[in-house]
């Protein structure tokens, strides 16, 4: 081979890896404009309706797209707004009423899906605290799963056959519906969770019986 034709193959193969680049970045940039175009909006908590919100919940492009932080703060605030707003709560109670079988238990997965996710990395954070730190951490989050519940409860009657049961549950739920590395992480902490219901119901039963009126007749 010549040295002219060293530098014929040369301009051929620089001009291919121009072209290949060129077409890459154009289907690299067509994908971003694709994934922009259908990603939906957050929507405004304060202003948006029960069906916006509940369809940014459940698609595959909206709330669980978000960073994993983001993601659990949209939900409590969610629950915040909805909560304090009576008109906001029959809103939903109509919008999940008002849908079809498949489409609520689609919601509900979605639902059970960001529980989990949560739970677990409660989990997570309950395995690398110290001893005198983790009695806290319990009591807290034992409130917080509790309200959860309630929500759930109190709000989303047209979830009633799927919303049933206790923290118990859910939690055991969570645990039956993971992989073994993941039972390893939650078992102990669904275990420390009900040691210490145990110990609040307990606290709860002595307070009422100290507050008792005492009979004066005797």
């Amino acid at each position: 081979m010549t040295a002219d034709d060293i530098k014929t193959a040369a301009k051929r193969h620089r001009r291919a890896a121009l072209a290949g680049g060129l077409i890459g970045l154009l289907l690299l940039v067509g994908y971003i404009g694709y994934e922009y175009a259908m990603t939906p909006a957050r929507p405004d908590l304060h202003a948006a309706r029960a069906s916006d919100i509940v369809a940014y919940i459940d698609d595959q492009r909206g709330l669980c797209k978000l960073p994993r932080i983001e993601e659990q703060k949209f939900l409590h605030k969610w629950r915040e707004v909805v909560m304090a707003d009576s008109r906001k709560k029959d809103d939903l109670r109509t919008c999940l009423a008002d849908m079809k079988d498949q489409d609520r238990k689609s919601f509900f997965e979605s639902m059970f899906k960001y529980g989990k996710r949560a739970f677990l990395d409660d989990a997570k954070l309950y395995s690398r605290m110290s001893r005198d730190d983790q009695y806290a951490f319990l009591r807290k989050k034992i409130t917080e799963y509790r309200e959860q519940l309630l929500f759930m409860k109190d709000v989303a009657e047209g979830l009633a056959g799927e919303f049933k049961g206790s923290q118990d549950d859910f939690q055991r739920w969570v645990v039956e519906h993971s992989t073994p590395e993941e039972r390893a992480l939650g078992e102990p902490y669904v275990d420390a969770l009900k040691h210490v219901r145990a110990q609040i119901k307990k606290e709860q039963r002595a307070r009422a019986s100290t507050s008792l009126p005492v009979d004066a007749g005797g």
